[in-house]
C-alpha cells in the first residue's frame, strides 16, 4: 500500500502542471547589480588614498632617511681623513680643517644644488669642525639646517594623520675621532 501511494503521488506529480518560475538567483543579482552601479569606483578611490600615502610615506621617509646615512658617511670619512693629518705640521687645525671639508664635500657632491647649498655653503664652510685639545678628540658635524622648511620632497598634511613625514627640523650627523 505505501508502494502504491508512492507512485501514484508520483504519476500525479508528472501530470500536474510546471510551477510559474521563481525569480532566480541570476535575475535577483542583476537586479542588485544596478542598485550597485558607482560602487566600484568609490572603493577605488578611496583605497587609491589609502595606497598613495602609503606609498608617499616611503618615498618622503626614504629621501631624508639616506640623506642622514649619507651625512653619517661623510663625516666619518672627514673624521678618518682627519686622523691621516701629522699633527706636528705647521698651521695643524687649518690643514685638518681644509682636508676634512674637502672630504666631506666630494662624499656629499651628489646632492641636489638646494641641499648641497644648505649642508656645505659654497666651500664647504657649512661643515663644522669642532676641536677638543682637552680630550684630544675632534668631532665633524654635518647639518641640513631647517629641513622641515626647505625640504627635497615636500611635506604633505594629511587629516587625521599629521605631516607625512614628520621629521626633526634639523637632519644633523656627527662623527668623533680621538688624534
Amino acid at each position: 500500500m505505501i508502494d502504491k501511494s508512492l507512485s501514484v503521488i508520483l504519476k500525479e506529480r508528472s501530470v500536474m502542471k510546471p510551477r510559474p518560475r521563481q525569480p532566480g538567483p541570476r535575475r535577483r543579482l542583476s537586479r542588485g547589480w544596478r542598485g550597485q552601479r558607482g560602487a566600484a569606483a568609490i572603493e577605488a578611490a578611496l583605497l587609491f588614498v589609502i595606497f598613495f600615502t602609503l606609498f608617499y610615506a616611503i618615498v618622503s621617509y626614504s629621501m631624508p632617511l639616506m640623506m642622514m646615512q649619507a651625512f653619517h658617511h661623510a663625516a666619518a670619512a672627514g673624521a678618518r681623513a682627519a686622523v691621516a693629518v701629522d699633527p706636528s705640521a705647521e698651521g695643524y687645525e687649518t690643514v685638518v680643517e681644509n682636508r676634512v671639508r674637502d672630504i666631506v664635500g666630494e662624499s656629499l657632491s651628489w646632492l641636489p644644488s638646494a641641499a648641497h647649498n644648505a649642508v656645505l655653503g659654497e666651500g664647504n664652510e657649512k661643515v663644522r669642525v669642532d676641536f677638543d685639545h682637552d680630550n684630544r678628540m675632534l668631532t665633524v658635524t654635518v647639518q641640513f639646517p631647517d629641513y622641515t622648511a626647505n625640504p627635497l620632497i615636500p611635506i604633505l598634511s594629511l587629516p587625521g594623520i599629521g605631516d607625512v613625514p614628520k621629521l626633526p627640523e634639523d637632519l644633523t650627523a656627527s662623527a668623533t675621532v680621538q688624534f
